[in-house]
């Protein structure tokens, strides 16, 4: 049976966080935490590659540049769970996580940006997705805005696995890779 995008995204999680720990941080008893941000901004290109190669050829879905908004990339609520803890952005696109609702439902529709940890220069985890609420038709104030949910309460769909309203989570066909040069 065909892998599904959850665990095309799963598999990404981890490699990108262990490829990062083992071979791109920089200890913190060097004391350069300059070269630590040089070092994630290699990571980040190799990143774009795994991300591009582990999960958007075998899933053929759109090539769109890891951490921009990944449409076709549903994040919802693992099996089924109603709701679970949330951070929201309390503006959208600020780094302050306080917004004064603390928890999303199933009915909130949320797209994957990109794999998140606090300290981008420390031991990573991977812990969290950072998503963007494209709806949630009984907290519109909060649509646009960016949201932190731990991955271990969520999994990935595409927009095209979904049935009416209910998310259907399908194998995908390893052998439609779009093979076209996009440079």
């Amino acid at each position: 049976m065909a892998p599904t995008l959850d665990e095309y995204m799963q598999q990404l999680r981890v490699a990108s966080r262990d490829i990062f720990n083992q071979y791109f941080r920089v200890p913190t008893t060097s004391g350069k935490r300059e070269n630590g941000w040089l070092q994630e901004e290699r990571f980040q290109a190799v990143n774009e590659v795994l991300f591009e190669k582990m999960v958007l050829e075998p899933a053929s879905l759109p090539l769109v540049p890891y951490r921009d908004v990944q449409t076709e990339i549903l994040v919802t609520l693992a099996n089924e769970t109603l709701s679970t803890t949330a951070m929201i952005n309390r503006e959208i696109r600020s780094g302050y996580w306080d917004y004064p609702i603390d928890n999303i439902t199933r009915e909130t529709e949320c797209v994957f940006v990109e794999f998140f940890d606090w300290d981008a220069l420390a031991f990573r985890d991977n812990r969290y997705v950072l998503a963007l609420i494209q709806k949630w038709p009984t907290q519109p104030d909060a649509v646009g805005k960016h949201v932190l949910i731990e991955s271990q309460y969520i999994e990935f769909v595409t927009r095209t696995a979904t049935n009416g309203d209910n998310l259907v989570q399908k194998p995908l066909n390893k052998d439609k890779i779009d093979t076209q040069n996009n440079t």
